[in-house]
């Protein structure tokens, strides 16, 4: 009975744990270590061995065997085209060290949306967006269209950061809708309407941005794990409420054994 308990605890423990061997080919947080080393070398302006770490990624990138299971090709095509931009600017003398840090920091952060299943790096952004895109809805309740315009631009550059890291974390309808909002809001057409039209087209919006961060707030324990935890105490339990029950018989045998003796 104990060999049949433990076999079944090392079986549940097998059956939850080869998942993450299967996703371990992968090796997402060596990718992981890769990209951040690269944005802190930008940070520091060593844009040259910045750049030598980008090709070094690639190269790991594509030792990858892909396996449909564990990334899409929608995924492979955002970090494929986020790492070759990210490249390309920071190669290129012309760009701003801000543009070059910019462009490093979205990258670093779409690395982490594969890897990070609970609380992702862009999570991290809400503050800055947020607090932007609540200075924007103030800008056209006192009618300042100057300062709403440069509020306007600064969120868009602030949430293009994100942007790639929304697209590997969330379903492609749910991008759209966000696309949407912005589509509405760009349109030259937005500052004609009155004003209680624009305030309103922002709270819906502001309710989307809201529900995306939501995201990163969940929970930190991973439910998979959970349910192992539980499960393996329910049966470590069971194994030892068996053991105590057998001590209990094997207890009572033998008052039963010394009472018939006692007895002759």
């Amino acid at each position: 009975m104990k060999k049949w308990i433990v076999a079944l605890i090392i079986g549940m423990l097998l059956f939850h744990i080869k998942p993450a061997f299967s996703e371990e080919q992968y090796d997402w947080e060596a990718l992981n270590k890769i990209s951040d080393t690269a944005l802190q070398l930008a940070k520091q302006e060593r844009f040259s061995e910045s750049a030598q770490l980008l090709e070094y990624f690639a190269v790991k990138f594509d030792e990858i065997q892909i396996d449909r299971k564990y990334i899409s090709l929608e995924h492979l095509r955002t970090i494929t085209s986020t790492h070759k931009n990210a490249l390309n600017i920071v190669e290129d003398e012309k760009v701003s060290t801000e543009e070059k840090v910019r462009s490093l920091t979205k990258f670093r952060l779409v690395v982490d949306a594969m890897v990070s299943e609970h609380q992702p790096l862009w999570g991290s952004m809400e503050s800055s967006i947020m607090e932007t895109f609540s200075q924007m809805k103030t800008d056209v309740e006192v009618g300042d269209t100057q300062s709403f315009q440069h509020d306007w631009n600064e969120f868009l550059a602030l949430y293009e950061v994100i942007y790639p890291s929304i697209q590997v974390d969330f379903d492609s309808q749910r991008v759209k809708e966000m696309d949407a909002h912005i589509s509405v809001v760009e349109d030259r057409l937005f500052q004609e309407i009155p004003e209680s039209s624009r305030v309103k087209q922002l709270t819906v919006m502001e309710e989307e941005l809201k529900s995306l961060f939501e995201r990163v707030k969940e929970d930190e324990a991973d439910p998979s794990l959970l349910w192992v935890m539980i499960s393996t105490g329910s049966v470590i339990l069971l194994s030892l409420s068996y053991a105590g029950w057998r001590k209990y018989r094997g207890e009572r045998e033998k008052a039963a054994r010394r009472e018939k003796n006692n007895q002759q």
